[in-house]
């Protein structure tokens, strides 16, 4: 096996792997440089496309964060498509986090349809290993609860926190979940790249 080049492209937001990187005023930090030094880290070009599934709404109000933090927000169901995603969202934020100087919290809501012991355990179960997977990342990382209908779930959770994205385990604009959380929304909505 060949060694990765330690530069192996130069980002849009002109940052260079293994190499000096340019500082960027906090007015011009998004997702978007995060995911090209990660592209760029990852050697993977095209690691933005088809990942936004849903793009903010321009006239929903954004709220910001009491914590002067960055809020990402992970739909997780213990499937491979959301650990995929839970993956992605957490190599974004430290990539975010070394970009600024204030804290990136990760998210991840687990939601499910009526309260049982059988799906109190299961919940216990599947957002205790999204902790376990999440154990080696420097950041914060907060598990959520939720019971009811998933796509209003993820919303609520979303707004009351001011997310800055919601990630889910979705490759297509088309899939079910995607349709529904596609309402007037204040933050985008990106899934897996394709």
């Amino acid at each position: 096996m060949q060694p990765r080049p330690q530069t192996c492209a130069t980002t849009s937001a002109g940052l260079r792997v293994g190499g000096d990187t340019q500082p960027i005023p906090p007015e011009q930090v998004s997702l978007q440089p995060a995911i090209s030094r990660l592209e760029a880290t990852l050697c993977y070009p095209n690691l933005t496309q088809g990942r936004i599934l849903v793009p903010a709404s321009p006239q929903a109000p954004v709220t910001p964060s009491p914590e002067q933090a960055t809020n990402l927000v992970v739909g997780y169901n213990g499937s491979a498509y959301s650990r995929a995603v839970l993956a992605l969202t957490l190599a974004m934020a430290e990539q975010k986090q070394l970009l600024q100087s204030h804290l990136v919290l990760v998210h991840v809501v687990y939601v499910i349809d009526k309260i049982q012991p059988k799906t109190i355990a299961q919940a216990d179960r599947i957002l205790w290993q999204a902790r376990c997977f999440a154990s080696e990342w420097r950041g914060k990382l907060h598990a959520h609860l939720r019971v009811g209908p998933v796509a209003p779930a993820l919303h609520q959770t979303a707004g009351a926190i001011a997310a800055e994205a919601l990630l889910v385990g979705c490759y297509t604009p088309k899939h079910p979940l995607v349709q529904e959380l596609a309402s007037e929304v204040a933050y985008p909505i990106l899934g897996l790249p394709w």
